[in-house]
C-alpha cells in the first residue's frame, strides 16, 4: 500500500501549530520541566512553542547536523517530548529511549547505528542508569539536556542562540526512531517517516471525529512511545487541554483528577488495572469521563466494566485498541457498559477501512474450534521504514507486504480480529493464555495480575500479583480454575517485582526464566515449582 508523500506528519512543527491556533490553551504537567522549571506545571502551547524553538537553537548552535540520528536517553519528564520536537525542528532524527531501559540495554541499542550516534541526556541519568556504562565508543558526543557532570557540556551553555524556521525534510526520509516493547527480548529500533506517522494519526483522527470531544483530555502513555505523536498532533490541533502524567501512581493520579476532571482519558492497560482502586474514591476522580482509551492492546473485561461503572456520565464508552510501532492503530472496538458484560476481551474489532487491512496466516496444528488460527498479518499505509541495525528481521517479518504481528488470533464470521496469545508465549494445551487470565482476573477480584508462563516441560504455571499483596484465596483459587486447563499451583508475586516493558506491559519470556531459575521474589512462604 502506497502513500501519498504530501501527507505529513512534522513532529517540529506541532507547537508551532498550536502556538498559532490555540494559544492559550495550555497542557498541566504532574512535574515542572527540568530545563523550564520557571513555566511551572501549567504551560500553554504559545510558551511549550518557545522553548521547543529555544531547545531547537541551542542544538542547532551544539553542532547537530540535519539527518543525523541523535539517540535521547534522559529522566522521565515532558522534556523529552520537548526535546524530541526540537530535533525535528532542526532537521535531526530524534531517536528515543524509555527512561525505564536499563543502561546495559541503552548500552546494546547504540552499538546498532552505523557510525556512534550523538546522546542527549541528563546529569540524573548519567549517574543513574548508565552509571558503569563505557560511552567513549558506544556514543559519538554526549550533551545534557539538564544538569551537569564533569567533562559533559550542557545545552544550557548555548542558551539565547539564534532562533531558525524549521528545517523540512523529504516525507518519507527517517524522521522519527523509536523502540518496541521488548516484550520478547532487546527491543527493536523502528524507523519511522512523518509520512507513516502520518498514516499512523489518519484512524485516530476518524475515531476523535467520532467522539467530537473537546473536553480536558488526560494522557498516562510512555513519552517516547510512537503513539504520543499522534495523539499530540490530536490534541493541539483541537485546542485540548491536555493532563500529561509521568506518574500512574493511583494516589497521585486521583489527587490530579480530581482537581483537573478530564473527560477523555488515554493510557496503557496496565495501569488501567491499577486505577480499578479509584472506583471506591468519594471524590469520584474517574466520574468526569466518558472516553477511556486504551494503547494498542487487549484489556481485561473486569477491568472495562470497572472503570465504566466508576464514571457518571450517562453513556461512557471504553476503546480499545490494536496496532504496533511497525504498523500504528490496527482495529478498534468500543465498549459500552451494556456491551462489557457479556464481553470477549480477546476481540479487538474492525480495521479501518482504506488504512487497514488484517488476514490470518497458516492455521497452527494444535488449534481447536470453528476458527481459523494463526498468526496475524497486517497490511496498512502506516509500515514503518525499517529496523535499525535489523534489516534481515525486518525483511522477513514484512514478507509480501504484509507484516508479521507475532501474535496469533483469528477473525471471526463478523469480520472482528480476535487476539489470543504471541506466538512465542503460545503454550501446549492451552487455547488461550490470555483468555484464561481473562477469565482469572474475572473471578477472582483480588487479583492485580496474572501471567501465564510456560516451564521448561512446558506446563503452564501462574504468577498472580494481588490488591497490597493480601494473601492469595486458595480455595476461591482452587473453585476458579477447576474448569480451566491444569496448571501448577500459582506462585505469589509482588506486581512492581513481575519484569515489565517501558509500557507496562509483562515480559513474559523474563518472567518465564525468573520462575525456571528460581528467581521470582514471591510473596508470604516460599512455593515450590
Amino acid at each position: 500500500m502506497s502513500a501519498s508523500s504530501t501527507e505529513a506528519l512534522r513532529i517540529g512543527e506541532l507547537f508551532d501549530m498550536g502556538a498559532a491556533q490555540h494559544p492559550n490553551s495550555h497542557m498541566t504537567l504532574d512535574h515542572t520541566l527540568r530545563m523550564f522549571p520557571e513555566s511551572g506545571t501549567k504551560i500553554t502551547y504559545r510558551r511549550l512553542a518557545e522553548h521547543v524553538a529555544e531547545i531547537s537553537a541551542r542544538l542547532t548552535a551544539a553542532d547537530v547536523r540535519t539527518g543525523e540520528n541523535v539517540v535521547l536517553f534522559a529522566s522521565n519528564t515532558f522534556d523529552l517530548v520537548l526535546t524530541a520536537c526540537a530535533l525535528a525542528r532542526a532537521g535531526a532524527v530524534p531517536v528515543l529511549l524509555s527512561p525505564r531501559l536499563d543502561g546495559d540495554v541503552v548500552a546494546q541499542l547504540l552499538t546498532k547505528f552505523d557510525e556512534p550516534p550523538l546522546l542527549l541526556t541528563d546529569a540524573d541519568t548519567l549517574g543513574g542508569a548508565l552509571d558503569g556504562v563505557d560511552l567513549t565508543e558506544a556514543a559519538g558526543r554526549v550533551l545534557l539536556i539538564s544538569g551537569e557532570a564533569e567533562g559533559r557540556t550542557s545545552l544550557a551553555e548555548f542558551a539565547g542562540a539564534p532562533h531558525r524556521a524549521p528545517v523540512r525534510t523529504d516525507a518519507g526520509a527517517p524522521a522519527l526512531v523509536t523502540h518496541t516493547s521488548g516484550t520478547t527480548g532487546l527491543p527493536k529500533l523502528v524507523q519511522q517517516s512523518a509520512s507513516s506517522l502520518w498514516w499512523h494519526l489518519k484512524p485516530q483522527l476518524k475515531t476523535a471525529k467520532i467522539m467530537r470531544a473537546r473536553e480536558t483530555r488526560a494522557v498516562c502513555v510512555s513519552l517516547v512511545h510512537a503513539r504520543m505523536w499522534p495523539l499530540l498532533y490530536i490534541v493541539i490541533s483541537r485546542g485540548q487541554h491536555t493532563v500529561v502524567l509521568t506518574d500512574p501512581d493511583p494516589k497521585k493520579v486521583a489527587d490530579l483528577f480530581a482537581e483537573t476532571r478530564p473527560g477523555l482519558l488515554e493510557a496503557h492497560p496496565n495501569c488501567f488495572i491499577q486505577w480499578e482502586k479509584l472506583a471506591d474514591d468519594p471524590r469520584a476522580p474517574l466520574g468526569s469521563i466518558r472516553y477511556f482509551i486504551n494503547t494498542f492492546d487487549a484489556m481485561h473485561p473486569r477491568t472495562m466494566r470497572i472503570l465504566l461503572g466508576a464514571s457518571k456520565r450517562r453513556m461512557p464508552v471504553y476503546i480499545q485498541g490494536y496496532g504496533q510501532s511497525e504498523t500504528g492503530p490496527v482495529c478498534l472496538r468500543p465498549y459500552t457498559r451494556k456491551l462489557v458484560e457479556t464481553a470477549d476481551g480477546r476481540c479487538l474489532g474492525h480495521t479501518f477501512r482504506g488504512i487497514t487491512e488484517v488476514k490470518i496466516g497458516e492455521p497452527l496444528i494444535d488449534s481447536t474450534g470453528p476458527e481459523k488460527v494463526g498468526p496475524i498479518l497486517v497490511r496498512t499505509h502506516g509500515h514503518s521504514l525499517g529496523i535499525i541495525g535489523g534489516a534481515d528481521q525486518f525483511a522477513e517479518r514484512f514478507a509480501g507486504g504484509w507484516w508479521r504481528m507475532g501474535d496469533l488470533g483469528y477473525r471471526s464470521k463478523w469480520g472482528c480480529v480476535h487476539l489470543l496469545d504471541r506466538e512465542i508465549d503460545h503454550i501446549d494445551g492451552v487455547a488461550s493464555s490470555l483468555r484464561v487470565e481473562d477469565t482469572l482476573m474475572e473471578r477472582l477480584p483480588q487479583l492485580t495480575e496474572i501471567v501465564l508462563v510456560g516451564d521448561e516441560k512446558g506446563r503452564p504455571i501462574p504468577v498472580v500479583s494481588t490488591h497490597d499483596d493480601e494473601p492469595l484465596d486458595t480455595r476461591a483459587w482452587e473453585r476458579a480454575v477447576a474448569d480451566l486447563p491444569a496448571m501448577a499451583a500459582p506462585l505469589h508475586s509482588r506486581w512492581n517485582a513481575i519484569p515489565m516493558t517501558s509500557t507496562w506491559k509483562v515480559r513474559r519470556q523474563a518472567l518465564s526464566t525468573m520462575v525456571t531459575d528460581g528467581r521470582l521474589p514471591l510473596v508470604g512462604a516460599a512455593a515450590t515449582v
